[in-house]
């Protein structure tokens, strides 16, 4: 289901970069915290993942730089990001990557079967906007599992 790399890869420095959620301060006014990003021990690069990029960019580009501080969790708009934020409050993983990478398969599974319970309710309602953002939530899911299957 997932790749055996979804959770670590190789910097360019040669050091080992692994996943976790991290806090972006965009323009020194904004928190967007819960971004899964890859960082390096070695040279402390990091990057988001490749699947959220393009959602990333779309928050980014809808924030008002006229507000003054705020706080934003990805999770809350990213699917994928908010089944990751809750694999990893679930606590330490004494199996390493591979028992991580185990539940991880195992939650974003069990969030596409409620996201299509959810699905099929908004259809039997024939509400068209919330079979639509429902849609959307489950396409990021899609977006992932196909960037770890490559």
């Amino acid at each position: 289901m997932l790749k055996d790399n979804l959770f670590k890869k190789s910097c360019g420095c040669g050091g080992t970069m692994t996943i976790h959620m991290h806090t972006l301060v965009y323009s020194a006014k904004t928190k967007i915290t819960h971004v899964p990003v890859y960082t390096c021990g070695v040279c402390s690069r990091y990057e988001p993942l490749p699947s959220i990029k393009k959602e990333l960019g779309k928050l980014i580009g809808e924030l008002e730089p006229t507000i003054s501080r705020r706080r934003l969790s990805f999770a809350e708009r990213n699917e994928w990001a908010s089944v990751l934020k809750e694999v990893f409050s679930a606590g330490v993983f004494p199996g390493g990557f591979t028992e991580l990478e185990e539940n991880m398969g195992k939650a974003v599974q069990a969030r596409i079967d409620v996201l299509l319970d959810v699905y099929r309710l908004a259809v039997e309602l024939a509400d068209l906007q919330w079979m639509e953002e429902t849609g959307s939530r489950l396409s990021q899911l899609a977006i992932q599992s196909a960037e770890n299957a490559k």
